[in-house]
């Protein structure tokens, strides 16, 4: 091992001199998403300095803002009991303030409902949200931008991580001198080489303590040689043991703003060709009216059913932008094939990424094509690098519905049965080990690939727990895992996936982080412990709740 480490250095010298090595950041965050932001602002509330995010993009936050999905999805199901009858309004439940997360409803509050969508209760621009709502919170933070990971090397045992070199870089050019699509660029960010486009910095993060993996994309699962699941490898809810199709999962989508300017407007001719195979865009069963207003983030309209110039509104459509041809991760064995040769890109199929940018673009013009005469050759879309932090106006990151999920201790996967149930239930299962609440229904977007019939079966999504467990990972001690990259089945990532559930698993986690590191565990299955598990509760509680008030009774009332 040691001699590994020793060869790889010395490639990385002869490559580019300028080597940082960082041995204060004990907790160490891998990725920017929206469950990242919610860790980091928790844990530096108890760690300050000492915690560290290594963010992809100059944006932070993950769905809210690099993704350009600032519209976040609560709960809308109301459950009904066929013997019975009895009622419960799921929906209404998640959005009582005393089942929030106070800080995440705070951050909303502050940006209000620019866009009154109809998709969700608070709908904002994208860069404001990281500007205004989120960048305020941040203090006693140390955020390493432009930063992806590179390789990860653990101790002797196999067990622990203590390494890990990361590439930050500088731009050398403007956004709009060096506008390439992600496709393009992504294979430039993992470079350690200097580009016409950016300086290159080589990041060595020693004296680790505890990582966590909060990335769109699970690569500390993969580059830590960590037991995971991707797609839809379970033969049956909750299935471990790999067997299934790892190129199989849910569709992604590559978001844009678009406006509806108040007279007709000339957009130049699309850049890109459509997507390999050709594209089948429609409306489903809604009008373009009821898709534009959607995800409307800026008006001046009075409500959600009226369109009106000079509006703003993210295209996020199942039947435009969903790419569902190729899946977004490479497979398993592709994935390992890029980190044991010291390649890694982030394991993800630039082929598709490709071709979901084409399938947005496509989409643009087509909407635009088939808008109703009133707004014909009104509608462009947006390029401006302040609004969406590009310049061809697509997002600076896919919109990703599932990550690589851990499998974790005991082999341990949050299933479908403790999120699910009756009406009369009134929530899920009540774990011991609980941290964080959330619900919202079992919700994929399916590719052009084959599901188990049991994927396709109809789940009432209860109110429902998220269990520490679901943070671990068997095989790495050191390792916590959070939002997309939990211990999960398929089906629960499905109703987990969403912006409130996931910035809570966040500000849970970011307090189990601290406490690890303040209270030297070797493992971060130690706080299974019953003495420090009751601790670590009522500390997350200051963050988020932990139990449900339904019909003004708390379960459980602890």
């Amino acid at each position: 091992m040691l001699l590994h480490m020793l060869m790889i250095l010395c490639l990385f010298q002869s490559i580019n001199s300028s080597i940082r090595t960082i041995d204060d950041c004990q907790l160490l965050i891998v990725g920017g998403t929206t469950s990242a932001l919610g860790a980091i602002l928790s844990a530096s509330k108890f760690m300050k300095g000492n915690a560290c995010v290594l963010e992809p993009t100059d944006w932070i936050g993950g769905q809210l803002t690099a993704e350009l999905l600032s519209a976040p999805d609560f709960a809308g199901q109301v459950l009904r009991d066929k013997d019975t009858n009895f009622t419960l309004d799921v929906g209404s439940i998640d959005r009582q303030m005393n089942n929030q997360n106070l800080l995440f409803a705070k951050m909303l509050s502050v940006l209000g409902d620019t866009g009154r969508c109809w998709v969700s209760p608070k709908c904002s621009i994208p860069n404001l949200f990281h500007s205004e709502a989120i960048v305020p919170e941040l203090n006693n933070t140390r955020i390493f931008y432009n930063t992806v990971i590179k390789r990860i090397d653990k101790d002797a045992s196999g067990r622990r991580i203590i390494q890990i070199e990361a590439i930050q870089r500088t731009p050398i050019q403007s956004s709009t001198e060096r506008c390439r699509f992600l496709s393009e660029e992504l294979p430039d960010w993992y470079s350690p080489t200097d580009s016409a486009w950016f300086m290159k910095t080589q990041l060595s993060f020693t004296n680790i303590v505890y990582v966590m993996d909060g990335s769109s994309w699970g690569e500390a699962l993969v580059l830590s040689n960590a037991s995971y699941l991707q797609g839809v490898m379970e033969r049956f809810d909750g299935d471990t043991s790999g067997i299934g199709d790892s190129t199989c999962g849910q569709a992604f989508t590559i978001d844009f703003l678009q406006q509806l300017r108040e007279t007709p407007a000339d957009e130049p001719p699309n850049p890109l060709p459509e997507p390999t195979g050709g594209a089948n865009y429609t409306f489903e069963s809604l009008t373009w009216e009821r898709i534009w207003t959607y995800r409307r983030v800026n008006t001046s309209a009075p409500n959600a059913n009226i369109v009106a110039a000079n509006d703003i509104t993210i295209q996020n459509w199942a039947g435009g932008n969903d790419y569902k041809k190729e899946f977004f991760f490479l497979s398993l064995s592709d994935a390992q094939h890029q980190r044991d040769t010291n390649q890694w890109q982030g394991g993800v199929n630039l082929d598709a990424i490709q071709n979901a940018e084409r399938e947005a673009y496509g989409y643009h013009y087509w909407y635009r094509k088939n808008s109703p005469p009133q707004w014909t050759n009104r509608t462009v879309l947006v390029r401006s690098v302040s609004a969406t932090g590009t310049c061809h106006g697509l997002a600076k990151l896919p919109y990703l519905r599932e990550s690589r999920r851990s499998i974790g201790v005991g082999d341990f996967l949050m299933n479908i049965t403790t999120i699910s149930g009756h009406a009369r239930d009134l929530h899920g299962y009540i774990f011991e080990d609980r941290l964080c609440i959330g619900t919202y229904n079992a919700d994929i977007h399916p590719m052009h690939c084959n599901y188990s019939s049991y994927i396709k079966e109809e789940y009432p999504i209860l109110p429902f727990y998220i269990p520490l467990r679901a943070m671990t990972n068997r095989d790495i001690d050191n390792l916590i895992v959070i939002g997309k990259t939990m211990a999960q089945s398929f089906l629960v990532n499905s109703a987990t996936r969403l912006h409130p559930i996931e910035f809570s698993i966040g500000q849970a986690a970011g307090v189990v982080g601290v406490y690890a590191v303040q209270n030297k565990l070797s493992k971060v299955a130690d706080m299974l412990e019953e003495a420090h598990l009751k601790r670590v509760q009522a500390l997350v509680k200051i963050f988020t709740p932990a139990s449900w008030t339904i019909n003004g009774t708390r379960y459980p009332d602890d």
